[in-house]
Parts: structure tokens; C-alpha cells; sequence
């Protein structure tokens, strides 16, 4: 496995790549942006910043070294006017004794658990290697190792899968994963109860309250990802959608039934959900994309649905008609009962 010496070599290289690759855009693009004159919002609903239920001294103290660290964090932000200064403690202040809400602890849950990540070489040695090109709206993704994460169906609000940066490294947001490995897909990766088809989103976790938006990606061909030795520049990588496994793996990979080969990985449906704890979203603390993210790099392929879908799919959000993803599934020997129960 690469030494994090040598991945730390490697990060200028990230660092000075060009953004993304040759890929193909279409008018929704999947940036979910919005009107260019929303205006932004708190990440919080008070000031509980260390996530004990209650806006204390404590979260004072915390904001006051932020504020004189002068470093801005949009979780920070109390009035979301991009800015850490007086005005922001100014409110802390006034909202002393304040109980957080569900959601409030959950956010700082997660940005406890992702705040070290803040430096990329921190991140690199927990694990997190780049897994896309940079796409407008969302930076390069980074994700776990499987060996070090967890690509499941499991959500902990302090344990993101993934995080978001931009072409220096600074991180913009984080994001959790639902769906199976893209390093292996076998009977033990689908939900209980072999839920998997025909509705892939067999899960309901997720943050407190329905602010946050899960979005899928289907048909998912990854290039140029290597989680034994893992490039750096993310530039190398290529992630496509919509592709059955014949259309991303090579021939070996199809023959043995497994999606995995030394570089090349392909997952038939997986779920992402963004947080911006980093840098304040005009979108929203749970959009999809930040328009100010990468604005140079292509934008990412719509997930919406395409013209002429079939309106009886088990989603009609699926930009495919019903029975390609037990299709697709089929082509690896690997359908679970719940097609057969399509027929």
C-alpha cells in the first residue's frame, strides 16, 4: 500500500492538477443550484457549537478562538454574512442558555468528527482518497478506504464518508454515503432483507427533520480509482453514470462476477447527502452543489429524469425504465430474489 510519506509527496500533484475531465453536461447537470439572489443561512439554529443540548460559556469561549484564529468556518456563522467577527459572539451572547435542537447536535457531531480534515495531508492519513475529478458545485470528492471507512448502509451524523474540496485543498463540506462497496458487490452488501431492488433507497436515516436531501447516483463507472495505490491527482480519475457493467468493466472482471479491477470499479446505485459546514452554502446547509465551488470545472451529468422514462418505474426519479438495475445486476450473475419476483 502507497506510504503516507509518498501520498504526501503526491498531494502537490492534486494540488496542481487541472480541474476534472472530458464529460459529458446536459442543462440540469445535477449542480441543484439555486436563484443567484437566495440569500444564506445559519448552519445552526443557536449557538451550541459543542453539541451538549445547551448554548453555554463554553460555546463562547469556542467562537471567540475562531473569530481570533481568523479563520472562517461557516458553521461558525451566526448571522451567515461569510464573516467571523464581534457580531457573531454578539449573538452567542444573547442566546446563552438557549437549548439546540436535534439537528443542531447532530451538525456539530459532524463537524467534530471532519473539523482535522480541514488539513488534507490529515485526512490522507485517515484514509480519505480522492474518488472524482472536480466537478462545478462540488469540488473533487474524497472518500474513505474501505479498510478504513465505511461504504454501507449504516449513517453516523459524526462519521462522514466523504468530504469536498477545492483545487488548493481547502475543504468546502463533507458527505455520507449509502449504497454497496464499488470495491466488491456480493449478496452480503445488499440491505436486509433483500430490499435492494426495486428500491435501492431502502433507508430512512439520516439528520433530524426533512431539511436534508439525500440524491442518487446510478449506473456508477469509476476510472483510475485505486484504493491499494491510490493517485493523489484526482485529474486521473473519471466517474460516469448511467452504464451497465459490460459498458464499464473489462471483460475479466464480468467473467469472474464481480465489479473490481485493479483500477476500474463500477456500483449500480449509490446515495449521497452534502453538508457545507465549511464554507456557507447560499443553497443551503444540505444542497446538493455549491454554485461558488469549482465554478471553472464541468458540471456533473443530471440524475433527473430523461425524456421518454418509463412513468411505471419503482422511482420515477430513476432515469432508466424499471428492470434495468435487475439488468444490470443480471450481467454480474448476481439478481437478487426481488427481481425474479419482477417477472
Amino acid at each position: 500500500m502507497q506510504s503516507i510519506h509518498q501520498a504526501a509527496a503526491d498531494l502537490a500533484a492534486l494540488l496542481a492538477a487541472a480541474s476534472g475531465s472530458a464529460f459529458a453536461q446536459d442543462e440540469h447537470a445535477h449542480a441543484g443550484f439555486c436563484a443567484p439572489t437566495t440569500k444564506a443561512t445559519p448552519v445552526l439554529s443557536t449557538s451550541d457549537f459543542d453539541g451538549d443540548g445547551t448554548v453555554t460559556r463554553k460555546d463562547i469561549r469556542l467562537l471567540r478562538q475562531q473569530v481570533r484564529a481568523g479563520q472562517y468556518i461557516a458553521f461558525f456563522d451566526r448571522n451567515a454574512d461569510h464573516v467571523l467577527d464581534r457580531k457573531d459572539i454578539a449573538i452567542a451572547m444573547a442566546e446563552a442558555g438557549s437549548p439546540s435542537t436535534q439537528l443542531d447536535r447532530q451538525l456539530a457531531a459532524a463537524y467534530r468528527g471532519s473539523t482535522a480534515y480541514r488539513n488534507i495531508r490529515t485526512a490522507i492519513r485517515a484514509g480519505f482518497v480522492p474518488w472524482t475529478p472536480s466537478f462545478h458545485g462540488h469540488g473533487t470528492h474524497w472518500v474513505q478506504r474501505p479498510e478504513k471507512g465505511s461504504l454501507g448502509y449504516a449513517f453516523d451524523p459524526g462519521a462522514p464518508e466523504g468530504l469536498n474540496y477545492d483545487a488548493r485543498g481547502h475543504l468546502w463540506a463533507v458527505f455520507y454515503y449509502s449504497g454497496p462497496s464499488p470495491t466488491r458487490l456480493n449478496g452480503e452488501k445488499y440491505p436486509p432483507g433483500d430490499s435492494y431492488v426495486p428500491n435501492l433507497h431502502a433507508f430512512d436515516e439520516g439528520f433530524a427533520g426533512d431539511t436534508d436531501v439525500w440524491h442518487h447516483h446510478n449506473g456508477v463507472c469509476f476510472t483510475g480509482l485505486n484504493y491499494e495505490h491510490p493517485t493523489l491527482d484526482a485529474s486521473k480519475l473519471t466517474f460516469r453514470q448511467g452504464l451497465s457493467p459490460k459498458q464499464c468493466l473489462p471483460a475479466s472482471a464480468i467473467a469472474k462476477g464481480l465489479p473490481v479491477a485493479t483500477d476500474v470499479k463500477w456500483t449500480p446505485q449509490l446515495h449521497m447527502l452534502h453538508v457545507w459546514l465549511y464554507e456557507l452554502n447560499r443553497c443551503g446547509t444540505f444542497a446538493d452543489a455549491d454554485p461558488d465551488l469549482a465554478p471553472n470545472s464541468p458540471l456533473l451529468e443530471s440524475t433527473l429524469p430523461k425524456e421518454g422514462g418509463d412513468p411505471q418505474a419503482p422511482n420515477p426519479a430513476y432515469p432508466f425504465a424499471g428492470g434495468t438495475l435487475c439488468a444490470w445486476l443480471g450481467e454480474l450473475g448476481q439478481t437478487p430474489a426481488s427481481c425474479a419476483q419482477r417477472k
